[in-house]
């Protein structure tokens, strides 16, 4: 498939062996057939794993965390340059790359991308898993993740993007099964990597979910104290001022931000489709803000009339995910491979078919959704070029405003089978 990256068909393999064990999952009856399954899986992904690393590729492991993990300890001045262009987590975080950075360099990028690599294993069993997904459709969320375009551009890349989603995955199994401290755990580290992300955490707040919060808290707090006690406070505000501060107020038009900013300065600002934040113009500012409380206002809507709804965790996630979509389209920066994410919803969704009378309609506004969510980056810039029109760089923006809707409704159908049962 030309439109993917050269990983796609070693990114099958770990999918395909999730696969193959949901098919023959009865027949393996004993929990000493299961785990020999399971370690030979993972003996089998390591060692493909560690030969398909391609020299030219994970761009952001060697631009962003490699380069962090040796300047952190190296040269704590040069851990961001003007622009924020390379590193841009929060300076403890370059830590965590800090021995792999001390390795040679090709050994560090295989190691790495082993990492991410083997976490497709475990994602694609537990997508499966946790949305409670019955039948063929398990087969159908697994050929969903296998081709989705922005899973892809993590990979290839060498981002965490897959990481988190394991732990956004394994943060709403532990709600399931009432690990409330877990949950909150998982959902401070998905939050403090991945930034919109700290939104829809802040969620359970709201909530009351009292644990979920102390667990994020747990994490923040452990982060924060490191941070002022290990890094300077100078470099920390360096690291607002230039690579949270500085985006939020400009634009970045790249045809990998697929955020609301992402698209409309590439409507209002045309011709500059880098990465270097732009001076906004008033029209652009007009649109944005416009634009901005529109997509507030359901939120704001759900969460105060659904705060007395007896919730289930299906409901908690529906929720959370309609933030968390609301995140992505208002953040300033929402790169192509974060939409990877949307997969979990839609797969809760259908494995709770029972739950919600759905419509045909829906189901087409869930298939056109998934097919824009899941574009890969390169036929996205392919239609570009051959059609001139700047709506072709933004096909996870437009698909996630149409799976934004569907969550609304989604969430209607629920909250009115709530206050019914009441």
């Amino acid at each position: 498939m030309p439109y993917y990256s050269f990983y796609l068909p070693s990114t099958f393999l770990p999918i395909l062996l999730a696969g193959l064990y949901f098919l023959f999952e009865e027949k393996l009856t004993s929990p000493r057939l299961r785990w020999a399954w399971w370690i030979g899986s993972f003996v089998l992904v390591a060692l493909v794993g560690y030969y398909v690393i391609q020299d030219h590729a994970l761009y952001d492991y060697f631009k962003g965390y490699f380069h962090g993990g040796r300047k952190v300890v190296r040269n704590l001045d040069a851990l961001y340059d003007e622009a924020c262009y390379g590193f841009t987590n929060f300076p403890l975080f370059a830590y965590l790359f800090v021995p792999l950075a001390n390795l040679p360099k090709e050994l560090s990028g295989r190691i790495f991308y082993l990492v991410g690599y083997l976490c497709l294993l475990p994602l694609a069993y537990w997508l499966v898993t946790a949305s409670k997904v019955k039948g063929w459709q398990k087969f159908l969320v697994l050929a969903l993740l296998a081709l989705n375009g922005p899973l892809d551009y993590s990979i290839w890349l060498g981002n965490t993007t897959q990481i988190v989603m394991l732990f956004v995955l394994l943060a709403f199994f532990s709600l399931n099964r009432r690990w409330d401290w877990l949950s909150g755990v998982l959902l401070g580290i998905g939050g403090l990597i991945k930034l919109p992300l700290v939104l829809p955490s802040g969620y359970f707040l709201l909530r009351g979910k009292w644990k979920v919060v102390g667990g994020g808290l747990l994490v923040a707090g452990a982060v924060l104290f490191l941070s002022l006690v290990l890094m300077p406070f100078e470099l920390n505000s360096i690291w607002l001022e230039r690579c949270v501060l500085m985006m939020a107020g400009n634009p970045t038009a790249a045809y990998n931000n697929q955020s609301l900013s992402g698209f409309l300065a590439r409507i209002f600002m045309p011709g500059n489709y880098g990465w270097d934040p732009l001076t906004p113009i008033p029209a652009y500012l007009t649109a944005l803000n416009i634009s901005r409380i529109i997509l507030a206002l359901p939120v704001l809507y759900i969460l105060i009339a659904g705060r007395k709804d007896k919730k289930q965790t299906f409901h908690y996630a529906v929720e959370f995910f309609i933030i968390l979509v609301f995140s992505l389209l208002t953040s300033p920066i929402a790169w192509t491979h974060y939409f990877v994410l949307l997969l979990i919803p839609a797969a809760m969704i259908l494995g709770n078919r029972e739950r919600l009378p759905f419509r045909n309609w829906m189901w087409l506004l869930l298939a056109l959704s998934l097919i824009l969510l899941s574009v890969p980056k390169n036929l996205s810039l392919a239609l570009f070029e051959w059609t001139g029109s700047t709506l072709m760089l933004s096909p996870q923006f437009i698909g996630s405003l149409l799976f934004y809707g569907l969550l609304l409704w989604v969430w209607g159908l629920s909250h009115s089978a709530v206050r019914a049962a009441n």
